[in-house]
């Protein structure tokens, strides 16, 4: 890696119409941002799919972070851990359950709903059984499709960030 790239790609200006759209999104560029900036025409969607993730969503952010970090575990992303467990902290997953997400069967800390979201990242991360009883007593069609979206959007996140091996941003705690 060049000591100016945030990847193992040379370094790259982020296109003048992402930094458009982040700056209209309230955001600053991250490394994940600049790393994708040799593809902006794929940059730009892939921002505004994730802009919907986060903030038009149904399910409720808490319930959305947890998914992420449950995909980041078993994805080994430390990347998305360190921009993610901050976010679930911020949605109101308190200590004890971010620390248990990885033995959260064993764990009383996590609701019918929570664990109806964990045992989902589990199938689409790792091929567990599916608990389509548990997904239906806990969410309608739609919040399922939101969180089977969310879910398939950052096993791929955490795919592109480790082929590219992007950095994780030197703002964000590990």
């Amino acid at each position: 890696m060049d000591t100016g790239s945030v990847s193992r790609l040379p370094a790259s200006g982020l296109p003048a119409s992402a930094s458009r759209r982040l700056a209209a999104l309230g955001r600053d560029p991250i490394n994940l941002h600049k790393a994708l900036a040799h593809a902006p025409a794929l940059l730009a969607p892939l921002l505004d799919l994730i802009h919907a993730l986060r903030f038009d969503a149904a399910v409720p952010r808490g319930l959305r972070e947890l998914m992420i970090c449950r995909i980041a575990q078993l994805e080994d992303s430390a990347y998305e851990l360190a921009h993610h467990l901050p976010m679930a902290a911020d949605a109101g997953l308190d200590a004890e359950q971010l620390d248990a997400l990885d033995h959260w069967r064993e764990s009383d800390r996590f609701s019918a709903p929570q664990r109806a979201v964990l045992g989902y990242a589990e199938h689409l991360g790792a091929g567990a059984p599916r608990d389509d009883e548990a997904l239906g007593a806990c969410f309608s069609p739609a919040e399922q499709t939101e969180l089977t979206v969310t879910g398939a959007t950052y096993i791929a996140l955490a795919r592109i960030l480790r082929a590219l091996d992007v950095r994780i941003d030197a703002d964000v705690s590990r």
